[in-house]
């Protein structure tokens, strides 16, 4: 449905925060601090075996411990009073006041690390970065730093992260976890520098450096302070555990479904599985795969409960890949949690929609729905697997964009309420009519959904919006009895990518016992989007097809990719193509097998389909018509292509 649509396309762009810049005491300029001397690399002494542990802290004067604060360039700082106490404050682009009287905007507060304790990665490149700052604004800034070479990145100035600032007037410290830690005065001459991004002014107290053992490792979030036995929230705790990781790193999460007192952790706020940065080789896991961890969201969290990445904190997620996340299972709170408050609107106003982050600023923007898993972003190679996944409050149980993934033996129970005909009573009575959930929300090629079950999706059971050589195999989608419905079981909808090549529909089997009058489910398989508003887009993706202008009986052979306008989209199945839709059975759907909008230019394999007993659904454009047409419990439709065996019924309404 449209509504979908809008979600999906959204997940896929990602922002920055920009807002007014930091008020402060009235600052004076003064030269840089007399600094040690920073070795050249033929210079550098042997780092010493004791921990790493460097410090500066900007007192008057300046207390420093194997850091020196740069100045000159674009680095020149000032110093300003805070609370009594004084810090170090960035120019926001204006030129300061240089001990060099260099005239260069100045953006930066650029760091060098003493070359004796700490050089090309030796004694370690795994370090955790405290700073101390001023939380004044909403405005943000990111850390840069001399990372470890590799083949295809120099590691000159590497993103660390973002901190987004939330205007409380607080000293605050944010922490920065590197793992590759090059420090080889690679940066203008130094080792690390944060940016105030042009976006206000930055104020920073202090600045400490730890050093980490660098051996891949295994963390326990419970020696972070989570506790699984207890009711207290346990988020802060496992994000820092998060935030502490680097790529190769295993995260346990305890045991306990079975188990007699276990509670699961208390999720009160979103859980970025990759911390500050992009990180791959990762997996996230229990400490017995035969007795699941827990993640229970709380009725206070705002947006998903796991994300994969915070966009806040960065945005090239392209380091994202090889993700393997199974054996934890997570309850959504469905029946505390609210989709959209009583204004009909997700904005965080008595509802459940936003982020502990500030990076919720649009109401409506589905990344800050109530969802459940929100795995979009990655790279490839990312597995969800052996768990259950249930009470989805609305948004999606499971979003999945990037390629060549995998879902596999998961279960995916109760997603958001289908409920929508008057009279009818929501199966969550929080009087939040409309939250729909699909069960997986799938975009990009290569994917496997394989030997999952889904129970009562509101919106749809597994959607794919498109790419290539995915395989939907071997599913149950199923719809039980009392007022649980969905629009599809299984759809094709091309809202991002039209081709459909080497997709494969097999062995899945969609069962509806829904009410006939406040439920049920519309389509069994639906492969082409026509039936969602006619398919009329107003804002196109890149990768679609379609006719320019919207009408209620289309002409395939005026259709041509979208140009980010409207556009009338289709399925396309190109020359050369193939199409597998065979072995399914559907069982009890308004419409068992749907096509309508899909263009057959390639190979469509249409085989071994079992279509039984259709039953009325609570479709609301049936029984009143739309366009003028209307239909009632049919096996298989197929209109734009007219296929033998289908009955041929133009349905351009999916409420």
């Amino acid at each position: 449905m449209k509504k979908t649509v809008f979600i999906l396309s959204v997940f896929m762009a990602f922002f920055l925060v920009s807002c007014s810049g930091v008020n402060t005491p009235e600052s004076i300029s003064i030269p840089l601090v007399t600094p040690f001397a920073s070795a050249t690399p033929t210079q550098a002494a042997t780092p010493t075996t004791e921990p790493l542990s460097l410090s500066i802290t900007f007192d008057d004067p300046v207390n420093a411990e194997g850091i020196r604060l740069d100045g000159g360039g674009d680095v020149d700082t000032t110093i300003v009073d805070i609370y009594g106490t004084t810090g170090r404050q960035s120019g926001n682009g204006a030129t300061l006041v240089s001990g060099d009287g260099n005239k260069v905007p100045d953006s930066y507060l650029q760091f060098n690390l003493a070359d004796d304790r700490v050089f090309k990665g030796s004694p370690t490149g795994r370090v955790r970065i405290e700073v101390d700052y001023l939380d004044a604004g909403t405005d943000s800034f990111s850390l840069q730093y001399d990372a470890q070479p590799t083949a295809g990145f120099d590691g000159i100035f590497a993103g660390g992260g973002t901190v987004v600032k939330t205007g409380s007037g607080e000293i605050r410290t944010a922490v920065f976890n590197l793992c590759d830690g090059y420090f080889a005065n690679r940066n203008n001459g130094a080792d690390l520098r944060f940016s105030d991004n042009s976006d206000g002014a930055e104020v920073m107290r202090a600045i400490r450096v730890f050093g980490l053992e660098s051996n891949i490792v295994t963390l326990n979030v419970d020696d972070f302070g989570a506790n699984p036995m207890d009711d207290q929230p346990d988020s802060d705790a496992i994000q820092a555990a998060l935030d502490s990781t680097c790529s190769g790193d295993t995260v346990v999460f305890t045991s306990g479904v079975k188990t007699g007192g276990y509670q699961g952790y208390r999720i009160d706020k979103t859980l970025f599985l990759t911390g500050m940065t992009a990180k791959h080789d990762l997996t996230f896991t229990s400490s017995n795969p035969e007795d699941h961890a827990l993640l229970q969201a709380t009725g206070g969290l705002k947006g998903f409960v796991v994300r994969l990445f915070a966009r806040s904190r960065f945005t090239d997620t392209s380091n994202i890949f090889n993700i393997d996340f199974g054996y934890i299972d997570i309850n959504g709170g469905r029946d505390e949690r609210v989709c959209m408050g009583p204004d009909g609107v997700g904005d965080g106003v008595e509802d459940n929609w936003g982020s502990w982050l500030p990076e919720c600023t649009q109401a409506g923007d589905p990344w800050c729905s109530p969802g459940n898993l929100g795995f979009d972003g990655f790279s490839s190679n990312l597995v969800v697997h052996d768990l259950v996944n249930q009470q989805t409050e609305c948004g999606t149980s499971l979003a999945f964009i990037g390629s060549e993934g995998t879902i596999e033996n998961v279960t995916i129970d109760t997603a958001g309420d289908h409920v929508h005909s008057v009279g009818c009573i929501n199966t969550d009575d929080d009087g939040d009519y409309g939250g729909w959930a699909d069960g997986i929300t799938m975009v990009g090629p290569g994917h496997q959904v394989i030997n999952n079950t889904i129970i009562n999706p509101s919106d749809i059971g597994v959607v794919h919006f498109g790419g290539q050589d995915v395989m939907i195999a071997n599913n149950i989608v199923r719809i039980t009895p009392g007022n649980y419905g969905a629009f599809g079981a299984i759809a094709l909808h091309p809202w991002d990518i039209a081709d459909t090549s080497g997709v494969q529909l097999i062995g899945n089997t969609i069962i509806s016992e829904g009410d006939i009058n406040c439920g049920g489910l519309h389509t069994g398989i639906d492969i082409g989007p026509h039936m969602w508003g006619g398919a009329c887009q107003q804002s196109s993706m890149p990768g679609t097809y379609g006719n320019p202008t919207c009408s209620n009986d289309p002409d395939p052979a005026e259709a041509l990719p979208c140009t980010g306008g409207t556009c009338q989209e289709w399925n396309l199945l190109p020359r050369g193509g193939t199409l597998t839709m065979t072995d399914n059975h559907v069982t009890g759907a308004h419409i068992n097998y749907l096509i309508e909008g899909l263009i057959i230019e390639g190979q469509f394999i249409d085989e071994n389909n079992t279509s039984i007993t259709p039953r009325q659904s609570d479709w609301e454009a049936a029984g009143f018509g739309c366009n003028g047409v209307y239909w009632g419990p049919t096996d298989k439709v197929a209109h734009h292509p007219s296929l033998a065996g289908y009955t041929d019924i133009p349905i351009h309404c999916e409420r």
